[in-house]
């Protein structure tokens, strides 16, 4: 558990400015990517059209791979490595979504 909160504390979330501006994926230093962030830019979408809200949840797990270092067991090197990888690139890709906070996306998440 102490891992779990110490995770916690170091993964920065992705920051939300306003709406239409770009989005932040961050990082946590268990996968030595302190300070990595991607930034995800979503003004072209209208998120009150279910694609709208569709494409940006690709982006952001996109986003959210490549902050974590998402990579299958064969690059990752060992388990652990992979299900860390993981956890970060989930915890990521929740915390943008529930930072954005729109309800389309959010049910898109859910589902």
């Amino acid at each position: 558990m102490k891992e779990s909160k110490l995770f916690k504390g170091l993964l920065a979330i992705i920051i939300v400015v306003a709406l239409g501006a770009p989005t932040i994926a961050s990082a946590d230093g268990r996968n030595n990517l302190k300070g990595v962030s991607v930034k995800v830019s979503y003004a072209d979408l209208n998120l009150e059209k279910q694609e709208g809200a569709k494409a940006l949840y690709r982006r952001l797990q996109q986003a959210s791979k490549r902050a974590c270092g998402y990579r299958g067991l064969k690059i990752s090197g060992t388990v652990k490595r992979m299900i860390e990888t993981r956890q970060c690139y989930r915890e990521a890709l929740s915390a943008a979504v529930e930072n954005i906070d729109n309800e389309r996306l959010t049910q898109i998440h859910s589902s």
